[in-house]
């Protein structure tokens, strides 16, 4: 049963990932012909902020899952489900505010001002802040009741309502005011959908509960010490993946923020697709349900393949596809790509270590980590950045990756799950070079047979998956000799 749902959820996430992918691609052409470069930029990177406020939850809602989790059929279940609407209905309040003064503050930065867009834009794009975060957290909510799979089908609804209310506002003349419709109406449609089925499962909760009480304050309480590891650890996660592109942002101007952004949002969507199995193993662990930890040990010795494939694929056809698909002017620099395949090559081979201490509870450890790879990112960064530009900070990353998570969270991870790190760490970046290798083939003809974009894309995703498709086959065929059908077994001939 456990597979059953597990299968259902990755099904979804990839689903999800996916949708948001080709969305990205298809709001990419809609900016072409509707915007100009400086502009889609600005806006990038507006959205980009809107869209880290969720993270900014003070890691309680990570808290309050992993305790309902871990009281499936308890009667104190329901108590955390209502006390966490209560916290939410609050953060949303918080949220309104805080997305109107930084937005207000984002419009006195030197790209905002020399493009000149009204304030009340800004305002009204920050205002959407809440129903961002009230729709995240009823999202969230769905994975303490064990329907993340569910989750994952609401934002793959999300991302098309997201794209057709661009169209449909560009269509209507409304310009840049698109965005503001497209940022909220998605995220109330999110909340319709949602509100239902956590009624269905806890009845006690209402969409808005503004009320308090000792026993809340108790909870607060209660949940604090795991609830700061979160904290942390999403506040050095959100910086790690957003700096880059805020420091373009605030440093450079016109084209050169607009292609970055666009390299940024493509390498961003591709990481979170290529991690959907590792995101949704860890309510599975959390819970201790049977077979996680082979269910995690599997998703480790595929993920060498898909990496190392996705990212090759990626740093060689996007540049190609993005001058073919919107031109050149809209074109990433080739080197600004590579470097961002290498970089999230790192955190995708990182993925499930990380996933692993997620659900076990090391969110601290997490944090530390993700602390020494964000300082290391800035401090090299900065000065390159001046002196490169958008390459200096592209490299300044990577290797802030490499000194955060290319060993030291895998070693960490191999240490509490009884692996030897070398032994870990060799599996993992053999695979990812054997896969990068076809990949880098496939993807090769693909470019030089010059056939335009859509051509690129076929090949790039035959590259993507041809190694671990090989790769499963083989472990497969090798699995069937020893003897064994079961699939969680036959992972380990991966």
């Amino acid at each position: 049963m456990v597979r059953s749902i597990f299968v259902q959820t990755v099904f979804w996430r990839v689903l999800s990932s996916l949708s948001w992918v080709m969305v990205s691609l298809v709001t990419l052409k809609l900016f072409r012909l509707n915007l100009t470069l400086p502009l889609y930029g600005l806006i990038g990177v507006a959205v980009l902020i809107l869209g880290c406020l969720p993270a900014l939850d003070g890691g309680f809602r990570t808290a309050i899952n992993r305790r309902i989790l871990s009281l499936a059929g308890d009667a104190d279940r329901d108590v955390f489900v209502v006390f966490g609407q209560r916290l939410y209905s609050w953060f949303g309040v918080a949220a309104l505010a805080l997305g109107v003064v930084v937005m207000a503050a984002y419009s006195l930065t030197p790209n905002a001002r020399q493009l000149q867009l009204p304030f009340l834009f800004y305002l009204l794009l920050g205002s959407t802040g809440a129903v961002v975060v009230l729709a995240n957290a009823y999202l969230q909510q769905l994975i303490g009741l064990g329907l993340q799979r569910r989750m994952f089908a609401i934002q793959t609804v999300m991302a098309w309502t997201t794209v057709l209310v661009l169209w449909a506002g560009f269509r209507a003349g409304l310009g840049m005011w698109s965005f503001i419709l497209s940022t909220s109406l998605p995220q109330l449609c999110a909340v319709a959908l949602a509100v239902p089925m956590i009624r269905i499962a806890a009845p006690e909760t209402r969409l808005l509960d503004l009320t308090w009480d000792s026993g809340d304050t108790a909870r607060l309480r209660d949940l604090w010490r795991e609830a700061s590891g979160v904290l942390s650890m999403q506040v050095w996660t959100l910086a790690l993946y957003t700096v880059d592109t805020l420091l373009v942002g605030w440093i450079w101007t016109e084209t050169q923020v607009g292609r970055y952004v666009i390299a940024a949002n493509l390498f961003s969507k591709l990481r979170l697709l290529f991690q959907s199995a590792d995101e949704a193993v860890w309510p599975i662990l959390a819970a201790k349900a049977a077979n996680g930890e082979r269910i995690s040990a599997g998703i480790a010795r595929l993920n060498g393949w898909i990496h190392g494939a996705a990212m090759t694929a990626a740093a060689l056809c996007i540049p190609a596809f993005l001058s073919g698909y919107l031109g050149g002017e809209w074109t990433s620099d080739a080197i600004v790509a590579a470097l961002m395949a290498g970089r999230f090559l790192i955190t995708g081979l990182a993925a499930q270590p990380a996933w692993w201490l997620y659900g076990h509870g090391h969110m601290h450890s997490i944090a530390l980590h993700v602390r020494r790879e964000l300082i290391a990112s800035i401090a090299l960064s900065v000065p390159l950045g001046w002196w490169l530009g958008p390459v200096g900070v592209a490299l300044g990353f990577l290797v802030g990756t490499a000194a955060g998570m290319l060993y030291p969270l895998p070693a960490e991870y191999a240490r509490a799950a009884g692996i030897a790190p070398v032994r870990l760490l060799t599996g993992l970046w053999s695979r990812a070079a054997a896969a990068g290798l076809l990949a880098a083939l496939v993807s090769l003809v693909g470019i030089r047979l010059d056939a335009g974009w859509i051509s690129i894309v076929a090949f790039a995703a035959l590259a993507a998956a041809l190694p671990p498709g090989i790769a499963a086959s083989v472990a497969y065929g090798r699995a069937r000799k020893a003897g064994v059908t079961r699939p969680l077994e036959a992972a380990a001939f991966l």
